[in-house]
């Protein structure tokens, strides 16, 4: 009896960790990448440095720009330390009320592997705070500890990323919104 109960569990835990594995094996499904433009890659890095500078108005940026840039900005500039096997294929942003999802997306021998990540900013006094909420890889969810193997490619992203997350971090408010970024550059009222 109890030699049937153990194998039971075994065969339970295997099925278990072979659904896990193609859970986490399927590729998310992406936002949408507006083809890129005839507009230059730097665009989007001058006009959010000339609304740091101006703090004249409130700035909004659609995830379609948001997305266009990093498809054009990232290309080529994230080393891929696989060799052929393995090619990082670009990052996208999926924008929601208060979070953005960032999908780092891979090509494994021809097929797409994607993991995300959920992320949120705050700010105190002078200093914005990005926090990892937590994260999926391909439709496994898993905890913020559990995305830990991701961090030397958003190390890497955010590299490649700097001068635009500089820039950015010079507004006073940053509101993440439907679909958008709301950009505040405007001094605070006292």
């Amino acid at each position: 009896m109890t030699h049937h109960l153990l194998q039971t569990l075994r065969l339970l835990l295997v099925s278990a960790l072979a659904g896990a594995a193609w859970v986490a094996h399927r590729p998310a499904e992406l936002p949408n990448t507006p083809p890129p433009s005839a507009a230059k890659a730097d665009d989007m890095l001058d006009m959010l440095r000339q609304t740091a500078i101006k703090r004249a108005a409130v700035m909004e940026i659609s995830e379609a720009e948001v997305n266009r840039h990093l498809t054009t900005t990232l290309a080529g500039k994230v080393a891929n330390v696989f060799g052929d096997w393995v090619a990082f294929d670009g990052a996208r942003i999926d924008l929601e009320p208060d979070s953005a999802r960032l999908f780092l997306v891979w090509k494994l021998k021809g097929h797409t592997r994607t993991a995300s990540v959920d992320l949120a900013i705050s700010r105190d006094a002078d200093n914005f705070h990005v926090e990892l909420l937590h994260g999926a890889y391909g439709h496994l969810g898993m905890p913020r500890g559990m995305m830990r193997p991701l961090y030397p490619s958003l190390r890497a992203v955010a590299e490649a990323l700097d001068p635009e997350i500089r820039a950015l971090f010079q507004m006073t408010r940053i509101t993440i919104a439907k679909d958008k970024l709301v950009l505040d550059p405007r001094f605070p009222s006292a």
